[in-house]
């Protein structure tokens, strides 16, 4: 009997992930895909596929290396035909999906829109891109991403050549910083609509009237712990950046003024971008002095708004529009800590080079701007061995890099 592969495509989750998600090796059961668009090939259920061999592929719209890796598996669906089948699932709105699909015809895939994330809860991607390859057994066999599945890789699963549990490791530029979840605060999921709004090149307006109208005193009294300041701040400050550029990116020319303009309107109350990242998000620290001065009389605004603690990770999930920039995700109250811990990971991974023959480890320049956030050089170095980016018994010279300031809206980690 022939193998056959299928491919999913499914979209990270807005829906708060399960602690019992499928992993390497465990069995994939039924499962029903919901309502599916362009469904020539009549599926409905897992079980109503009959190939042999699965892939699951964690896709949005909003994605874009997601999205680029669609050519890749269009190359791969010619490539074997009727031994593979490709489905996109995703739990944006129908129409949306329909309006995707009918803009890329011939289109061939059919696609499920997961509204309710029936699906989606069942794998929990912790990261995009993410793939999960299952056998004719419906055992999972391997962890990657769409863009790094080969012909030969295929051909090898279809002819039941790899049969042990792999995780791939995709290329270090793919790896994406986001768990994306839908807070419980509604004034966080607020500034999550509004972000993704600003991503997917829908109109901001209601949402930016929306944040405007909100009450002084929700925003003091329903923003109360640091994880919650941190997710509706960082989402807000990468949703104008994006947003305010968009519309206008003549103003990125003159960044100082751009960053400091009174430009962004939160219940009634003016604030720069200057003034939610160093004064919101850096408790009031002063922007050009290295992270190690903070002003002496900050404005009650301020007190009352800014976090209790300064985190230092907020460097790598900030986007303020420049092509080094850190990439842009969905933060969540709920699920920060190990978002911000990935988009270290990922930014340091992708940012930081270290030679051993010359012993010179070079960092991004955002780690020298505010080098006092970091709490100095030596712990930076010590940062970079508890992320295994540094032997362990290394001394290095550290050495910044040159920031890239070129200006680029399509920074995504999705």
């Amino acid at each position: 009997m022939k193998l056959r592969l299928v491919l999913f495509l499914l979209p990270l989750s807005s829906a708060a992930f399960s602690q019992n998600n499928y992993l390497l090796n465990e069995e994939v059961r039924d499962f029903n895909f919901g309502k599916i668009i362009n469904n020539s090939s009549g599926i409905s259920s897992f079980k109503s596929v009959s190939n042999d061999i699965v892939i699951l592929d964690f896709f949005g719209t909003w994605c874009v290396p997601c999205i680029k890796a669609l050519p890749h598996l269009a190359g791969l669906q010619q490539r074997f035909k009727d031994k593979i089948a490709i489905v996109l699932i995703s739990n944006e709105q129908q129409a949306r999906l329909e309006k995707f699909v009918a803009g890329r015809q011939p289109f061939p895939f059919p696609v499920a829109a997961d509204e309710s994330n029936a699906v989606i809860s069942l794998f929990a991607p912790p990261s995009y891109p993410y793939t999960v390859v299952i056998n004719k057994e419906r055992k999972i066999i391997a962890l990657t991403d769409a863009a790094s599945l080969t012909e030969k890789m295929i051909t090898d699963w279809l002819e039941g050549k790899k049969e042990i549990a792999t995780a791939v490791t995709p290329d270090k530029t793919k790896i994406v910083a986001t768990i994306n979840l839908a807070s419980f605060n509604k004034l966080v999921q607020l500034s999550q609509e509004f972000i993704y709004a600003a991503k997917t090149g829908d109109s901001t307006g209601k949402f930016i009237q929306s944040l405007s109208n909100i009450s002084y005193a929700d925003l003091k009294n329903k923003l109360l712990s640091d994880e919650e300041k941190k997710a509706f701040w960082i989402n807000l400050y990468n949703g104008y950046t994006q947003s305010l550029l968009k519309q206008d990116p003549g103003k990125f020319k003159n960044r100082g003024q751009f960053f400091s303009s009174k430009q962004i309107n939160i219940a009634g109350k003016n604030f720069s971008l200057d003034d939610i990242e160093h004064g919101l998000l850096r408790r009031s620290k002063i922007k050009w002095s290295l992270g190690h001065l903070s002003k002496l009389f900050p404005g009650k605004t301020e007190k009352q708004l800014r976090v209790s603690e300064l985190d230092y990770r907020l460097h790598f999930a900030l986007n303020c529009g420049a092509k080094s920039c850190p990439p842009i995700a969905f933060y969540s109250p709920e699920n920060l800590n190990p978002q911000l811990e990935l988009a270290t990971n990922a930014y340091l991974q992708s940012e930081t080079e270290y030679d051993a023959t010359t012993n010179v480890l070079k960092l991004p320049a955002i780690m020298s701007w505010f080098r006092r956030d970091f709490g100095g050089k030596k712990k930076m170095v010590q940062l970079l061995k508890d992320k295994n980016l540094l032997p362990a018994g290394a001394n290095p010279k550290i050495k910044f890099k040159p920031y890239d300031w070129t200006l680029y809206t399509n920074n995504y980690s999705n």
